[in-house]
């Protein structure tokens, strides 16, 4: 989205086209004109490990822009924000009280009247539970590890209208997932400017690699490409899909300095010969579903790649893409990166868990933009549709699909509102407008296995 005007309001207009949606319907179109919205605290993930979460969803500008459109749209709407919610990004309270905020206690959260929309970057916490229902709750979770001791748990069984997963927004047969996408894209610039900062540090420069053509190699390639001083980029994906290295290539554009390979399993012999000349190696693979593949073994970037060499591993999330014998397939991240920093002395190995949470004030500026036309369009349907129930029921009148076109390529302003709505309604991973609550096939089967039992032994 780096191609969208810099004011946050200007952004959120023409991605989310509100008023061109109202005037075709008409003002009376509107059934509830006061709506209420809930910005959360996230401190409470991550609280036992190193990587303790530190972003916020939205940034007190992203708030200022979203309360202004809706003034345009004369609904009133309030904004809640929990306390400290941005402090450990560098938001202070304050700066959401100047956006038009109210800064609420967990214990002053809203208990007569219920919000429409709730807001947190990660998974559910605990405190969440306790709001009263029904409303919307919008933002990551994370699947494949159902805890029924966790916040997401508790708010299952609290039976809120509806639990979007803001990581499946978008259409995943065509590889988008905006709100996702905009923390990969992230993290292949942090690398890269990792990457950089060596190659600042040094008095030569060799190739740069780059595995994964998706957001975070896309990304990485871009940033490589700022410098002048980085005279050959090799970039490679899978070779079984020449279809996708010819996209990959039409979008990185015509610069001689780049080239993208195909790759197949784990040292191919072309990723080998790019090595033994490579200043620094970019590894961002991912496999839709699952770990990261492994695409480079420790024993051939001992032996091939240059001593001082740089190793950036952004999927290190998913078990990282370098194999060693070693290692146990069940290691947590920390120890990963513990392991390879040891094992490989001779390079300089980088990674962190989540690496967007080392940056947490412009991680959550990427986040929110992703999220606020989402954020903005739930919202709306929650006015036209007379609260949170309705607006979640007009979102399944529509079957789920994920192939349809992409909102930002969307010229028409009433069809990207519908780009937006299909990719909304893709997010639905619960709902609840029933005795029990309706799991979607966006949870894996496995988790949904897990929760059907949580939901049968607590009587929900």
């Amino acid at each position: 989205m780096s191609h969208l005007p810099s004011n946050p309001l200007e952004q959120l207009r023409l991605h989310a086209p509100l008023p061109e949606l109202l005037a075709t319907t008409g003002p009376r179109s509107v059934r509830k004109r006061h709506l209420t919205f809930v910005l959360g605290n996230d401190r409470e993930i991550g609280r036992r490990l190193r990587s303790q979460e530190r972003r916020v969803g939205l940034a007190p500008g992203q708030v200022a822009a979203l309360r202004a459109l809706f003034a345009e749209l004369r609904i009133d709407l309030s904004v809640l924000v929990v306390e400290n919610a941005g402090a450990r990004a560098g938001y202070a309270d304050a700066d959401y009280i100047h956006a038009g905020a109210e800064i609420v206690t967990l214990g002053e959260l809203p208990h007569e009247s219920p919000p429409d929309v709730v807001h947190a970057l990660k998974e559910p916490s605990t405190y969440e539970s306790t709001i009263p229902g029904p409303f919307c709750r919008i933002g990551a979770l994370h699947s494949g590890d159902f805890d029924p001791n966790a916040g997401f748990a508790r708010l299952l069984a609290a039976r809120p209208a509806a639990i979007f997963d803001g990581s499946n927004i978008g259409a995943s047969a065509d590889y988008r997932k905006p709100i996702r996408g905009s923390m990969s894209t992230f993290a292949g610039r942090v690398a890269a400017e990792w990457v950089l900062d060596y190659v600042a540090s040094t008095s030569t420069c060799g190739g740069m690699i780059v595995v994964g053509g998706g957001r975070v190699g896309i990304a990485a390639v871009h940033k490589l490409l700022t410098q002048a001083r980085v005279e050959a980029i090799t970039l490679f994906d899978r070779a079984e899909d020449p279809a996708r290295l010819r996209a990959i290539a039409a979008e990185l554009g015509d610069d001689r300095r780049v080239q993208v390979l195909g790759l197949c399993g784990t040292d191919d012999p072309a990723l080998l010969a790019k090595l033994s000349d490579a200043s620094g190696l970019i590894l961002g693979p991912a496999m839709a579903g699952g770990r990261a593949p492994k695409v480079v073994s420790t024993r051939v970037l001992e032996e091939h790649m240059p001593a001082g060499g740089v190793v950036v591993d952004v999927s290190i999330d998913e078990r990282g893409a370098i194999a060693d014998a070693g290692v146990d397939p069940d290691w947590a991240s920390e120890k990963l990166i513990d392991f390879f920093t040891h094992r490989l002395p001779g390079l300089r190995y980088r990674a962190v868990p989540n690496m967007p949470r080392a940056y947490p004030a412009q991680a959550s500026l990427a986040h929110g933009e992703a999220i606020l036309p989402y954020v903005a369009l739930l919202l709306f349907l929650c006015a036209r549709q007379d609260g949170p129930l309705g607006a979640v029921r007009c979102l399944l009148e529509r079957p789920f699909t994920d192939r349809h076109p992409d909102p930002l390529k969307v010229e028409d302003p009433l069809s990207r509102c519908d780009a937006l709505l299909q990719d909304l309604r893709n997010g639905i991973a619960v709902h609840c407008d029933g005795p029990r609550p309706t799991l979607h096939p966006i949870i894996p089967q496995s988790d949904r296995d897990l929760m059907a039992r949580f939901l049968a032994q607590t009587g929900v």
